[in-house]
């Protein structure tokens, strides 16, 4: 199983932008995508590009966050009105596989009319599916932490749902992927150093434990961390990073899936480059 996650920094196709996507991940023969940052546009119409090239690789079944982006959008309840919700994320897989969606796991018996309820006010970075194959099923975990300098509050809480959310489950098999934002770098023995130690005393633990957390915790529930897993510790070369110098996208998965392979494909389409992790599940 062929594992794709990158954040593709809000494309939209006027300048064949999204078709330059798409064939990056039509290189890589993706069995399971996670997208990040969908720019959906008026009307939908980039997501649908999205939406009709992703159909023709094969990749037919589809769930996304941007419905949720463009209802908050037109939300004048703050922050809303700050924030503009323009983008979301997209889960595809396979034709042949089932994928579904669990909103349940982000807004519990949540009326679409109230907004008090949300765990962040960010509910469209964080897309829960269940993809299940004629051998296994898998919960999957689509997350993009905001960025700490302009929401940090929002970061702090999106790492707390995920990890809240990953510890209730359990035992269930499952995949994260994404742009985590995170950490700030990593050390040759293995280290995580997160930007909450740089913040304000009043948040400083909060936010350093919610970081960790996810970067270091999730063998609590089983999950290995797909890239170190594969290549162990040491120096991190600029090939091995994802964003600049750092290593901000990541893909998580159940030590079951057996990570056998995971690498960072550098790219001029996006100013991530997408990391490709191959499970022997």
């Amino acid at each position: 199983m062929r594992v794709l996650s990158w954040n593709v920094n809000k494309s939209s196709n006027r300048e064949g932008r999204i078709e330059d996507q798409l064939a990056v991940i039509r290189e890589h023969d993706v069995d399971v995508l996670f997208l990040q940052e969908v720019r959906y546009g008026t009307d939908m119409k980039w997501l649908e590009v999205w939406q009709d090239g992703l159909e023709e690789l094969g990749l037919a079944s589809i769930e996304h966050s941007c419905e949720w982006a463009a209802e908050l959008a037109e939300s004048t309840v703050p922050p809303h009105g700050d924030i503009g919700h323009d983008n979301g994320h997209i889960t595809a897989v396979a034709e042949d596989w089932d994928l579904r969606r669990n909103e349940q796991l982000i807004r519990p018996d949540l009326e679409r009319t109230d907004r008090s309820k949300f765990d962040t006010n960010f509910p469209e970075k964080i897309l829960v599916t269940e993809v299940e194959t004629s051998d296994i099923e898998i919960e999957c975990w689509n997350v993009r932490a905001v960025p700490g300098r302009s929401w940090g509050d929002e970061k702090i809480k999106i790492f707390e749902t995920v990890y809240e959310r990953l510890v209730e489950a359990g035992s269930e098999t499952q995949l994260l992927a994404g742009d985590f934002n995170s950490p700030r770098r990593e050390l040759p023995d293995g280290q995580a150093i997160p930007f909450g130690y740089d913040k304000d005393a009043a948040v400083q633990d909060r936010w350093v434990s919610a970081e960790l957390n996810v970067l270091k915790g999730l063998g609590r529930v089983d999950m290995v961390d797909a890239f170190r897993y594969v290549h162990g510790y040491g120096e991190i070369g600029v090939r091995d990073t994802s964003w600049k110098s750092k290593r901000f996208d990541h893909i998580f998965a159940s030590s079951s899936l057996r990570p056998s392979r995971c690498y960072y494909e550098s790219v001029d389409c996006s100013d991530h480059a997408p990391i490709i992790a191959e499970l022997e599940a």
